[in-house]
């Protein structure tokens, strides 16, 4: 791999790992650039950039947990499984407190401030819904110079995406991006399991890799059947990452989120 000058002095002034560099870019359907995403992965170790219209943030991946970095707030948020593990006893704990309070009701109070209850979750995001997903390959296609397979994905019957997925060896011949996506696969199911509501509505994004049969180059969203925006890989190339990309930038304060 040539290297120029400028390359050349940061590797000497930084430890470099040889990886996958990618730039995805999600668009509407006239064109217009909506989000952007710069994904970093060196075997061992993954970083996500995304920057939009609502503001940019990070997310590391090292091994057995995620950081979450919010460039706006100049703050992060460290999520492994002890973090998860403590805001599920919370809402385990408030959730006894709370079935307590109820028994002491009479039945048709209590009926309806448990329906009360489900409204209220549904509003905070907790969709106690579990859609149905699906997965249909529909034919073979081409997005810029890929050859991919095509396939259709619905949600309780209805279209929602079509995909055009190839092979990971096509995008990264190293075959580091596959591994990484494993293995984020696999903690973020850990991760999942101790959220007590993991199976009312929250789904893994990882889950159905296998399903899909390679990486997705052209993802298009449909919104009442007609295409709404599309997600692209618009570049992919191997190439040497600084070792500070995964580390944590000076400056930024950590979170708590089980806080009081």
């Amino acid at each position: 791999m040539k290297k120029t000058l400028l390359s050349l002095i940061c590797l000497l002034s930084t430890q470099a790992y040889a990886g996958n560099v990618m730039e995805l870019v999600t668009r509407d359907m006239s064109g217009n650039e909506l989000d952007r995403m710069t994904s970093y992965t060196d075997g061992t170790r993954s970083r996500m950039d995304q920057s939009s219209a609502d503001g940019s943030f990070s997310i590391i991946f090292l091994d057995d947990e995620f950081l979450y970095l919010d460039h706006g707030q100049k703050n992060y948020m460290v999520m492994d499984e002890a973090m998860l593990e403590g805001i599920s006893q919370q809402i385990n704990q408030a959730m006894k407190e709370m079935e307590a309070e109820l028994a002491k009701m009479p039945p048709e109070q209590r009926a309806m401030v448990e329906e009360m209850m489900k409204g209220q979750m549904g509003g905070m995001g907790m969709d106690m819904h579990i859609p149905v997903l699906e997965i249909r390959e529909i034919g073979s296609g081409s997005y810029e110079s890929y050859d991919c397979t095509l396939v259709e994905m619905f949600e309780d019957g209805v279209k929602i995406q079509e995909i055009c997925t190839v092979d990971f060896s096509e995008v990264d011949g190293s075959g580091e991006l596959r591994d990484s996506f494993v293995r984020m696969g696999t903690l973020l199911s850990k991760l999942y399991d101790s959220i007590p509501f993991a199976g009312e509505g929250i789904r893994n994004p990882m889950e159905m890799l296998d399903e899909l049969k390679g990486f997705p180059v052209r993802a298009i969203e449909f919104e009442d059947g007609k295409a709404a925006v599309e997600t692209v890989l618009e570049s992919s190339k191997e190439m040497d990452i600084d070792a500070n990309k995964f580390e944590l930038p000076s400056g930024y304060s950590r979170i708590d989120p089980l806080a009081p």
